[in-house]
């Protein structure tokens, strides 16, 4: 307890210094941007909820100390943008439930004592992050000694990193605490009744067989029904809560690529010419590919009918030093050498013992254990009893090593090599980015020609006067068109390829087929419907925008939603016209084939249809004829007409099934446990939208 207490006591010195100039620049730059001062925090706010701002610096400073935690455990020296993409939605998320849940724990006294959390780390009740954490990966097995060794041996760590580490790892276990505790709490207070459980029994037990009568809303033309726009503003007032919207945004917008042009192929095919003579003349080819070519050597061999055909057919039954090109295949040219020819096995099995390198076990020791394992099988201990003890790979680890019969090329490097030019029976220790393998090559299948082909390769790029070309050519087409009559009017007169994407959120990082198009979605939340963007930048293409509709936070316009509305009226219409064409006819028909022969139609039938059903057959999803249908009795009456989806139905029972007598205290313990299955997710959603998140990421990326 001591040390943990200890740990909690000691600040993260190393995430502060590693973000403190970052921070320092940006209020800096801010400054002097707009010349604002540094007591103007509005200009730094990111987000507002529960009453509560949550500041960019903090934000930034939170995001920092996530990513050296990722750094430290994939032991990465930087990470990509798609990984800080998701480093930056996990800590808003984790920012703003912090946000949202602290006066919720504060209000009804709910917290985690030092006592919980040492429960979770070394006592009776480990928590299963933990347990993960310190299980030793040779035998499976969580000590808790392990915990303690590292608790009072972090210290030591002159970095800071491991302690930084466990601060975040007992900020996890915490977070995580008092939310179960809190959602156990609403958990507790919920409950379902036995005259619930009994009607759900029922609900779901009970079939009924019916026949139907139906009056599909395709019987009356669209050009039959007349809607006003008073019908439209009736209906919209009526269901505005159907309407409620996020912010969102629609653009269309043109594509400018970056292709290169015929003066980038002459250059590309007079680069590679001039390769020809040295590449064919190298007595070392490999290493000259490796030097000249825009792609890396494959030193891979292969059998006949592997290469790309028109190598094949001239190089594999050639002399070592032949060469072929330059030809063009796809942007690039090429020029291919037959540097050797060798009888390999097509197919190697082989056992194999994989040592991981990690945190725990560097490459020296994994290289170490390798050697032991390897000492011991060369003095008959069972290769595969070793494996299955010690090897990390659980898929063939359990197998006792074996690795079954794979061809060339379907493991990496190193591991192919080993196999297919080693001995068999030989014991080979390799290392790839998996770990150290301890190999054990057990057959070979019958030895074969194959061949390896060194290619040289030139991409035919755009060049920057290519480049600046299109742009030049993208930003006059934008500074011409600056209108939406303008954009509109050149897009219909030339017959231009405009793209569309909708339903835009403030947020949003990708739009389909263009690279990186975030500047392009924030621009999008800054202008007025109608305009027209400069020139972007995205990628290999310039792209200019028209801002074409826009949809703020809260219910939709009647305009936005005129089509749906106008939809929904002339289905109501419809409805009401079939409605009394059915009542009519009902007036005088004494059975339902009775009403489907004044009607001029046929009889539906459904069978086994319960109160849970999903479909009618032969008519659709229709939820509402199901549930009424699944509640009335055999009387060999007709129902009133039922209107549903997809038009206005009369239905008679044919036949009920009774429920089966079911054990209501089961059935009422899953449908509490139902219930209870929603509260994790639904409860913090409900309190997050009670707290009016105002999201300003935008401002800032």
């Amino acid at each position: 307890m001591a040390t943990l207490q200890k740990i909690r006591n000691r600040a993260g010195l190393l995430i502060a210094i590693v973000v403190g100039l970052a921070l320092f620049a940006f209020v800096l730059g801010d400054m002097l941007r707009s010349g604002s001062s540094l007591t103007r925090e509005s200009d730094l706010e990111i987000a507002k909820v529960a009453g509560k701002t949550l500041m960019y610096p903090d934000y930034v400073r939170k995001v920092e100390e996530i990513a050296e935690i990722q750094k430290q455990n994939s032991g990465s020296a930087a990470l990509d943008e798609s990984m800080m993409d998701m480093i930056r939605e996990q800590t808003w998320d984790l920012l703003i439930r912090q946000m949202v849940m602290e006066d919720e724990y504060k209000e009804i006294g709910l917290s985690v004592s030092s006592d919980e959390l040492y429960d979770m780390c070394t006592g009776r009740n480990i928590h299963p992050q933990v347990k993960q954490l310190f299980t030793d990966p040779n035998t499976g097995v969580f000590d808790t000694s392990r915990v303690v060794y590292f608790l009072k041996n972090m210290e030591q760590d002159q970095t800071g990193k491991q302690k930084a580490y466990w601060l975040f790892v007992e900020d996890a276990l915490m977070r995580d605490r008092i939310m179960s505790k809190y959602n156990m709490l609403i958990k507790k207070g919920l409950y379902v009744t036995s005259e619930q459980a009994k009607n759900e029994a029922a609900e779901k037990n009970t079939k009924v067989n019916f026949k139907f009568v139906a009056q599909n809303f395709n019987l009356i033309s669209d050009s039959a029904i007349k809607i006003t726009d008073a019908d439209i503003s009736a209906y919209y007032n009526k269901n505005k809560h159907k309407y409620e919207q996020e912010a969102s945004r629609d653009i269309e917008y043109l594509t400018f690529d970056v292709v290169p042009s015929p003066e980038d192929m002459k250059n590309a095919a007079d680069e590679i010419n001039s390769l020809f003579a040295g590449f064919e003349k190298s007595t070392e080819p490999k290493q000259f590919v490796a030097l000249n070519s825009d792609s890396p050597l494959d030193e891979a061999f292969y059998s006949k009918g592997k290469l790309a055909p028109e190598i094949d057919s001239v190089l594999f039954d050639a002399k070592e030093g032949t060469m072929y090109g330059p030809y063009m295949d796809g942007t690039k040219y090429k020029i291919a050498r037959l540097v050797e020819t060798k009888n390999i096995p097509d197919s190697v099995k082989a056992s194999h013992i994989l040592i991981s390198i990690d945190q725990k076990t560097d490459s020296t020791r994994a290289k170490a254990v390798a050697d032991s394992l390897k000492i011991l099988v060369e003095k008959n201990a069972d290769f595969a009893e070793l494996a299955k003890k010690h090897s990390q790979d659980p898929g063939s680890g359990a197998k006792g090593g074996d690795l079954g019969w794979f061809k060339q090329g379907m493991m990496v490097k190193p591991f192919n090599d080993a196999c297919f030019f080693g001995k068999k029976g030989e014991l080979v220790i390799v290392t790839s980015q998996f770990g150290v393998h301890l190999i054990k090559v057990i057959d070979k299948s019958k030895e074969q020609k194959n061949v390896m082909v060194a290619i040289l390769e030139k991409e035919i790029r755009p060049s920057d006067r290519t480049r600046d070309n299109i742009y030049l050519a993208a930003s006059k087409f934008a500074g011409d068109n600056n209108t939406k009559e303008k954009f509109d009017k050149v897009v219909t007169e030339k017959g231009l390829n405009k793209k569309i994407a909708s339903n835009l959120r403030e947020n949003d990082k990708k739009i389909a087929g263009l690279e990186n198009p975030r500047e392009l979605v924030r621009w999008a939340y800054k202008v007025n419907k109608g305009d027209v963007s400069t020139a972007f930048e995205l990628g290999n293409s310039f792209v200019v925008a028209k801002l074409t509709e826009i949809r703020d936070k809260g219910i939709a316009t009647v305009e936005q939603k005129k089509e749906e509305i106008e939809n929904m009226v002339r289905r109501e219409k419809k409805a009401e016209q079939l409605t009394k064409k059915l009542n009519d006819a009902l007036k005088s028909s004494s059975s339902i084939d009775d009403l489907a022969a004044k009607l001029g139609t046929t009889t539906g039938t459904a069978e086994s249809i319960s109160f849970s059903s999903f479909s009618i057959p032969g008519a659709g999803i229709e939820p509402v004829v199901i549930a009424v249908a699944s509640i009335l009795p055999k009387d060999g009456k007709l129902s009133k007409p039922l209107k549903g989806n997809n038009g206005i139905y009369v239905v008679t029972i044919d036949n009920v099934t009774q429920a089966t007598e079911a054990d209501p205290a089961i059935e009422q313990k899953n449908m509490l446990n139902t219930v209870q299955s929603q509260v994790d997710y639904k409860a913090y959603e409900a309190l997050k939208k009670l707290a009016e998140l105002q999201d300003m990421r935008s401002r800032f990326f």
